[in-house]
Formats: structure tokens, C-alpha cells, sequence
């Protein structure tokens, strides 16, 4: 979802914290929150119709979206600038959507919500940002080993598909634990907010240490997308079972680098951009140089699917 929309310019590394924010905040509302009784939607379940399977794609129109699936969808209007499209799966009936993008998809089962908006400045590029919400199931009660080899299966599926992985153009190229090895180290200012390398899996010691909302970041015709977990952290024993929260955050070309500029520039951002990219190009530069001298190997062979 683009919340980023409404942020400043100058935040953390080209608006990548964002990525972190709302999946952060449906994390915890769908964790903790099924007694608040607020939100941009009336959480009356008012919907006698629940459809098990249903397809999800950037660029869609909004309109189209909300009429194919009118007797489970709620809309938002009430936002200047925005409109939101909700799909919520009750508990005992999880739901199963096919994530489009042009000729690919895939498949993702226990769908706990879908939340999609349009930019109504843009009305012509239909649905610019997804949050979809769900569990690794059995839901509350999986073994932290267990999450390790779904959760990897599920970024495994996602190649499959034909997305790459997706390093933002302000950080280093690191692949395997190198990736992980920075993220973890708090060496720089947005290190925390690194991809991690999907083809690397740690062990189950080292799993049990990433911190919720690390990012596996993929891009694919025109569209980025974030993957990521969140955990009860009151069942985190390795021996026992878990609960895992997972959230998959898709968001057009066009609004991601929108999203980079301040508002009153977002008009002109086709002109704008590429300053930007000369920008991060600079800091990818610097953080690369400090890195070699700390012992990481810089992926030199990385090329960044979105160029």
C-alpha cells in the first residue's frame, strides 16, 4: 500500500521505510486487534459472500476490482487523493488468491486480507499498491523449523514465478550471509532495511534471530514487491511451536518513484528521478567502499532487475 505517498521527502533510504510501517501496523491490527473497533473501514462483518479464490494484479482498475468481487469487497472513498479496497477472509475460512503481473502469477494460501489503493491523481494507472496479509499455517501453533522451510519455500515459489530479487539502488550489493551479515550489524544508518538474499537459507539458530519485518525485495514488469514475517514474540522458544505473521507489499513503478520525491515535486517526477538515482548510485558507491574494508564481498555480478 502506498502510504508513502504522504510522507516527506527526507526519510530513511529513498522510502524504503514504508515497507516496514504497514505491514508493522496490519501486523499488530490483525494480531492484537480484533477487539478495536476502528480503522479505515467499519469492521462490522457485514459480507454474506466469501469468495475462496480470487485475483489480485497492480494496474487493474479499481473500479473493475471492487465490481468483480462486490459481495465481499469494502471501498474507502473518504480519503482525498486515494481510494482503498478491502477483502477480509474470516478466520475459520482463509482465503486463496493468484498474484498476477502480466503473464506471471502465483498462489498463496491462508489470506487473511487484501487491501489495495488508487492514486486518484493517476486514475489511469488503476491499482498502484497491495497489502496482502496471512499465516503460515498450522495458524499459532507452527514449529519455528518448520516456518524456516515455508516461509523459504514461498520466497522459492515467488522466483519461480519469474521475480528477481531487488537491492535499492542505495545499498550494497551483497548476496548469501554477507546480505544477512549487514543487515544484522547496524554498520550504517538503513542497514536494517537490506534485501535479503532469497536463495540463502540460514539455520534455524540464525532464523531465530532476524528481526520481524526483515525484507526480501523482488521486482518484476514494473512492479516491486516486499516480502516479509512478523513473529509472536511470546512463543519464541526454538523447541516449541510459533506464530507467524507474513505480508506481501506490491506497489507500481510509478508510485515507488513518486514516493521518493517530495509532494510538491510528485508531478514532475519522470524529470525528477533520475537525480535520484544519480543520488543513491553515490551512496551505493560509499557504503561499498566501507564495507570491502570490513571483509564483505561485493556482488559485482548483482544487476538490478528494475534498469
Amino acid at each position: 500500500m502506498t502510504l508513502r505517498k504522504f510522507l516527506p521527502k527526507n526519510w530513511i533510504s529513498g522510502a524504503l521505510a514504508a515497507w516496514l510501517i504497514v505491514p508493522a501496523a496490519i501486523a499488530f491490527w490483525l494480531m492484537f486487534g480484533h477487539d478495536i473497533k476502528a480503522g479505515l473501514f467499519s469492521l462490522v462483518e457485514k459480507k454474506a459472500v466469501v469468495y475462496s479464490n480470487v485475483v489480485v494484479e497492480i494496474g487493474e482498475s479499481g473500479k473493475h476490482f471492487a465490481q468483480r468481487y462486490k459481495e465481499m469487497i469494502d471501498v474507502n472513498d473518504r480519503n482525498p487523493g486515494s481510494h482503498f479496497y478491502r477483502l477480509n477472509w474470516p478466520d475459520d475460512a482463509l482465503g486463496t488468491i493468484t498474484v498476477k503481473n502480466g503473464s506471471s502469477s502465483f498462489v498463496l494460501d491462508s489470506v487473511l486480507s487484501v487491501l489495495g489503493d488508487t492514486d486518484d491523481t493517476y486514475p489511469a494507472e488503476g491499482i498502484v499498491g497491495l497489502s496482502i496479509s496471512m499465516g503460515l499455517p498450522p495458524r499459532n501453533n507452527v514449529l519455528h523449523d518448520e516456518a524456516r522451510l515455508k516461509f523459504y519455500a514461498l520466497l522459492q515459489h515467488i522466483q519461480e514465478a519469474g521475480w528477481k530479487r531487488w537491492i535499492d539502488h542505495s545499498m550494497p550489493r551483497l548476496k548469501g550471509a554477507d546480505a544477512l551479515r549487514y543487515q544484522m550489524s547496524g554498520l550504517e544508518n538503513g542497514a536494517g532495511l537490506m534485501s535479503l538474499d532469497p536463495g540463502y537459507m540460514p539455520s534455524l539458530d540464525i532464523w531465530m534471530k532476524i528481526n520481524d519485518m526483515t525484507g526480501w525485495r523482488f521486482y518484476l514488469n514494473d512492479v516491486y514487491m516486499n516480502v516479509q514475517f512478523m513473529r509472536d514474540r511470546g512463543k519464541m522458544d526454538p523447541n516449541l511451536p510459533g506464530a507467524y505473521f507474513l505480508s506481501l507489499e506490491l506497489e507500481s513503478k510509478g508510485s515507488f518513484q513518486r514516493s521518493a520525491l517530495a509532494f510538491e515535486d510528485r508531478k514532475l517526477w519522470k524529470e525528477l528521478y533520475p537525480a535520484v538515482r544519480k543520488r543513491q548510485a553515490v551512496e551505493r558507491t560509499n557504503s561499498e567502499e566501507k564495507l570491502r574494508s570490513f571483509g564483505f564481498k561485493i556482488d559485482t555480478e548483482y544487476h538490478s532487475p528494475d534498469e
